[in-house]
């Protein structure tokens, strides 16, 4: 029987990873071995693709771009390596996302990895991922937590300030309003 078909002819173009849902991506595919796919998204940055994990992917026919001129100069650094296990020993102690999209995903530090599985640091949790269910990952960068309480004094001087002028409209319009402990009939 043949080989499949060699992907690394289309390396260069727009790419678009699975069909659609969360766990879908699409942009420029860096590169094709037989046991992973890379893909630059303008958002996402460098993501790798175990090859097994992928049910389908398309690329626009119009599209005949390589990494070739002007392309060449956007390609960002990435890992290469001979199999998808060493991509992921190539990205230990660095902040990663795997399974992007979904409710798989994770994101943490690499720490430590063994031969069937690898350890996670995801905030206060150290999670066992399994090597076999990794169907992607990517190096990031950790995302600033936003403090709640920076959010509710904003919300609560905007909601005031929306009753204060709702007051004033009141005050003008002639319509009864509250005071303290008083009621006054305004404009009358």
């Amino acid at each position: 029987m043949e080989d499949s078909y060699d992907l690394k002819s289309f390396i260069g173009r727009n790419t678009r990873i699975g069909w659609k849902g969360a766990t879908s991506g699409a942009g420029r595919l860096l590169d094709a071995t037989s046991d992973y796919l890379v893909i630059h998204e303008a958002k996402g940055g460098v993501i790798y693709y175990r090859r097994h994990h992928i049910h389908s992917m398309s690329m626009d026919s119009r599209d005949t771009s390589d990494l070739e001129g002007e392309l060449a100069k956007a390609i960002p650094e990435y890992v290469k390596k001979d199999s998808f296990d060493k991509i992921i020993e190539g990205l230990q102690y660095c902040w990663v996302q795997i399974n992007r999209g979904g409710e798989e995903q994770v994101e943490g530090v690499l720490g430590d990895i063994f031969p069937d599985y690898v350890l996670l640091i995801a905030h206060d949790e150290m999670v066992v991922i399994f090597k076999h269910s990794i169907r992607s990952i990517s190096m990031g960068v950790k995302k600033a937590e936003k403090e709640p309480e920076k959010k509710e004094p904003e919300k609560k001087e905007q909601e005031k300030k929306e009753q204060e002028r709702t007051e004033n409209k009141s005050k003008k319009d002639g319509w009864q309003y509250w005071k303290g402990s008083r009621y006054f009939k305004a404009g009358m």
